[in-house]
């Protein structure tokens, strides 16, 4: 049996009823409690908040884009067709299970709408895959998607609260929108079947959402073909491999002649390249709170033992006159704090994550959106980082606790006589 370990748990409770603790144990748990709410939260927090800017950013822009070339010498280059060719080089791009993969052609469409008192500039998107409207789906305040397989629905478009709002709009009104193609004028009256509002500002302003077969008439292009090509069902990790992976294979396809175009491919971290270089800035955030925190609860944990030693010097005089060693008597303090520290942490994580459930399931913390892009504050828990982070603040404070606890190794019998 560790003797170390053994004293350590009769120590604890000299002085002490044993349902109450000292005030230097209340201040230490307390110290380490606090510390392990805010990291926890923090992470959690910063998390919740990139994934929810990064469901946003994909929302609007695909995760994998394929485009026309750059280089156009007619019409006709300014179009890309979802072919069997191409579908085959997205399948077999990369080593990723091609059946997780959605993929949509996609046209988008300047186009002007205009009421009697004012008007809105807006970009259109039209997709072959609903799929990729899951999104806007989700975020829906009035009305449904329409089923642009029906003929019926051909007419009808989806905008944002903003542009609702801005042109007093409401649900099943219908408005005159003008487009300009080949130096004409095209108008189409739409009706409105559907508004959101993701509280991304940038995007709900400029676009709106309909029926592709109409914007392909608008833009007088056959119906197999479109402005880009759009993927998603990757994971965030997995976007910069596949793009260069896709256009890589694509070059060596035209390269082969299997293609006419060496087609353009890009992805969502460099057309949001702005909100994800922002959203790397919290990684900073992050780490310097988590010193903080680490200093603020290691300064409480040495303070606190330097008092339970004090509280004990006549203790460790007894121990040490019955022939115990320096390496024992540190030890015997060491598994003391760390009592507390683990004390302290499983009281931080528990208040931390009824906080993280609460939080998720009620929302009681607002945020303004004008200035976060979201109507709350998002939590989202990775219990990898969880556990890191609980193991790393042991093995700190195990490292942290070593100096103070040499002062009671260095302290003799014969000085514990004449303390008072």
């Amino acid at each position: 049996m560790n003797i170390s370990l053994f004293i350590a748990r009769k120590l604890r409770l000299k002085g002490n009823s044993r349902n109450s603790s000292s005030s230097s144990s209340i201040i230490a748990v307390a110290g380490v409690a606090i510390a392990i709410f805010i990291m926890v939260l923090t992470l959690t927090i910063v998390l919740g908040f990139k994934n929810q800017i990064r469901e946003k950013v994909t929302g609007f822009d695909s995760q994998i884009s394929i485009y026309p070339p750059m280089v156009v010498n007619d019409s006709s280059d300014l179009s890309i067709s979802l072919n069997d060719t191409l579908l085959h080089l997205i399948d077999s791009a990369s080593n990723i299970d091609s059946a997780k993969l959605s993929v949509s052609l996609c046209l988008r469409q300047p186009g002007i709408m205009k009421t009697d008192e004012n008007f809105a500039g807006l970009m259109f998107k039209g997709l072959s895959n609903s799929q990729h409207l899951n999104y806007i789906k989700e975020n829906l305040v009035e009305g449904v998607i329409p089923d642009y397989d029906n003929d019926s629905c051909k007419n009808k478009v989806i905008i944002s609260s903003t542009t609702a709002k801005s042109l007093e709009l409401a649900l099943g009104d219908k408005i005159n929108t003008y487009f300009f193609t080949d130096n004409n004028i095209r108008a189409r009256k739409f009706e409105i079947a559907g508004i959101y509002n993701s509280n991304f500002s940038e995007y709900d302003k400029v676009i709106a959402f309909a029926s592709l077969s109409t914007l392909q008439r608008i833009a007088q292009i056959d119906s197999i073909n479109g402005s880009s090509i759009e993927i998603i069902g990757l994971n965030h990790n997995e976007i910069e491999d596949y793009t260069i992976a896709l256009q890589s294979l694509i070059h060596q396809s035209a390269y082969n002649r299997q293609i006419d175009k060496i087609y353009q491919v890009d992805n969502v971290l460099h057309s949001g390249a702005l909100y994800f270089n922002w959203l790397d800035l919290l990684d900073t955030n992050v780490v310097v709170i988590l010193i903080l925190m680490s200093c603020v609860s290691g300064f409480t944990l040495i303070s606190c033992l330097f008092i339970i030693i004090l509280e004990r010097i006549k203790t460790i005089g007894l121990l040490k006159s019955l022939g115990a060693t320096n390496s024992q008597v540190r030890q015997i303090f060491i598994h003391m704090a760390l009592r507390l520290v683990l004390r302290g942490i499983l009281i931080g994580n528990a208040l931390s994550l009824l906080f993280v459930w609460l939080q998720k399931s009620y929302r009681f913390i607002p945020l303004d959106p004008e200035a976060y892009y979201l109507s709350f504050v998002p939590v989202e828990i990775n219990w990898l980082q969880l556990i890191i982070l609980n193991v790393s603040v042991i093995l700190i404070s195990s490292i942290i606790l070593i100096l103070p606890s040499h002062l009671a190794s260095t302290i003799s019998p014969a000085q514990t006589m004449r303390y008072e």
